[in-house]
């Protein structure tokens, strides 16, 4: 499932990244949870595929907001550390996956080392009409917010509120198979707002992508005729397509449908018995008991 969506997510192309993250943007900075936070952490996004971040990170820290940003340490564990400004964030490195990530780390710059944190804000790379997150595959976050909400325990305080961001394209129809240690988001903010207040219309659904890809069994498959189902129509002198939403954008013109392998090789079969008894000179009554003898030794049929 994760290949399949990164393949989907770098289809996505700049102008709407940009579009879909300044209006989950908007969201965010008039949630409660964010307005009333002190300590925040917020993650830095992948070059492509993932909500951007920048804006949302300069707002909080020009609101006087306590800001801190994911470090992983020997690719096992993450800590937030914080960021002091602006212009702390712009010296930063990038990381071997393309996003700035802080050249090191010190023990009190660290969110669980000091007062911990009222907000994370997750990434994720799907979310379905459940609420469910799948992440990444490390764990890093699931980790992570475990231990951020003993440590709010422990002090008697409130647990962190997690805020996940989706792009439409990383909205699934299909549920997302979940575990015990899956930490699942509080809010998930969408284009559209909260996931809540999202139609089910209004998403982009993703086919189900649990099984394994289709186009390995090919052998298996017949493919029918063409079936145009994009009808180009007129908008304005621009040609635009009515279609259905599919997987990768991806409009399939050919329909595929799976076919009994014993049973297909049995058309052939007749197929190749009635071809040789054809040829033979023999009358119409002649040829029809000789099909039907043959096709009782090789099929045991005795009609």
């Amino acid at each position: 499932m994760r290949k399949q969506l990164r393949k989907l997510l770098q289809t996505v192309s700049e102008k709407e990244l940009v579009y879909q993250s300044n209006e989950i943007f908007k969201h965010v900075i008039s949630l409660k949870e964010y307005q009333e936070s002190k300590n925040i952490s917020i993650y830095l996004h992948m070059p492509r595929g993932e909500v951007r971040t920048e804006s949302l990170l300069k707002h909080a820290l020009n609101s006087g907001k306590n800001c801190y940003v994911p470090f992983i340490i020997n690719n096992t564990e993450m800590e937030m550390v914080k960021l002091n400004s602006w212009e702390e964030f712009l010296s930063y490195p990038k990381s071997k996956w393309g996003y700035p990530e802080p050249g090191s780390i010190s023990e009190n710059s660290t969110a669980l080392k000091t007062e911990g944190l009222d907000l994370i804000i997750v990434p994720g790379m799907a979310f379905d009409l459940n609420g469910n997150r799948l992440g990444h595959g490390k764990g890093y976050y699931d980790r992570y917010i475990e231990r951020a909400k003993e440590f709010s325990k422990l002090r008697n305080k409130v647990s962190p509120h997690c805020v996940s961001l989706s792009l439409n394209e990383q909205l699934l129809e299909t549920v997302i198979p979940t575990n015990q240690y899956d930490i699942k988001p509080d809010i998930i903010i969408t284009p559209k707002g909260h996931l809540s207040q999202i139609n089910k219309s209004d998403i982009s659904l993703i086919e189900d992508m649990s099984s394994e890809d289709k186009t390995e069994e090919l052998d298996d498959w017949e493919l029918e005729d063409h079936e145009p189902i994009a009808v180009p129509k007129i908008e304005n002198k621009k040609v635009s397509l009515n279609t259905e939403t599919y997987f990768n954008g991806y409009t399939p013109q050919i329909k595929i449908l799976k076919r009994n392998k014993n049973e297909l090789n049995q058309q052939k079969e007749e197929k190749h018995i009635r071809k040789n008894i054809a040829v033979k000179n023999k009358s119409l009554k002649e040829r029809e008991e000789e099909y039907k003898k043959i096709r009782s030794k090789i099929f045991g049929e005795t009609n």
